[in-house]
C-alpha cells in the first residue's frame, strides 16, 4: 500500500514538474512578468526539485521492490513447471486397480407424502367427537 502511495506521489510530482522548464528556474525574475506568473514559476521550480529529491530517495526502495518481484515471478514459474511436470507424469502412468467402481444399481428410497394422510379410524373418531 505504501509503495502505491509513493509511486502515485512520484507520478503526480513528475507530471506537475513537467510544466516548469529548467530554463525558467535558472533565469532571474523577468520584470516584464507579473507577480502572479513569477509566483507560479517559482512554485513549479520547487515542485520539480522536490520531485527529483523524492525520486532519488525512492530509488533504493523501487529497486528492491523490482528485485523482489523478479524473484517472486521466477519462483512462481519454477513451481508451475514442477507442477506441470508432475501432472504430465501422473497422466502418463497407468492408474492402479485400487479404485473400485461400483456397477451395482442404487437403491431407490420412496419420498415421504406431501400431505399427511389421516387413517380412517382416527378421522371417524374426530368426526364423532366434533358431532
Amino acid at each position: 500500500m505504501k509503495t502505491i502511495v509513493i509511486c502515485c506521489s512520484l507520478l503526480c510530482l513528475v507530471l506537475l514538474s513537467g510544466q516548469a522548464r529548467a530554463a525558467d528556474c535558472d533565469e532571474v525574475k523577468n520584470p516584464d512578468d507579473s507577480d502572479f506568473k513569477n509566483f507560479f514559476k517559482s512554485i513549479g521550480c520547487k515542485v520539480k526539485q522536490g520531485a527529483e529529491d523524492v525520486a532519488d530517495a525512492a530509488k533504493p526502495y523501487t529497486d528492491k521492490i523490482g528485485e523482489g518481484a523478479k524473484e517472486l515471478g521466477s519462483s512462481v514459474v519454477e513451481k508451475y513447471k514442477e507442477l506441470k511436470q508432475r501432472l504430465t507424469d501422473d497422466a502418463s502412468t497407468p492408474k492402479s486397480p485400487l479404485a473400485v467402481q461400483v456397477d451395482a444399481p442404487t437403491e431407490r428410497v420412496p419420498l415421504a407424502p406431501i400431505a399427511p394422510t389421516v387413517p380412517a379410524d382416527v378421522a371417524s373418531n374426530a368426526q364423532a367427537i366434533a358431532g
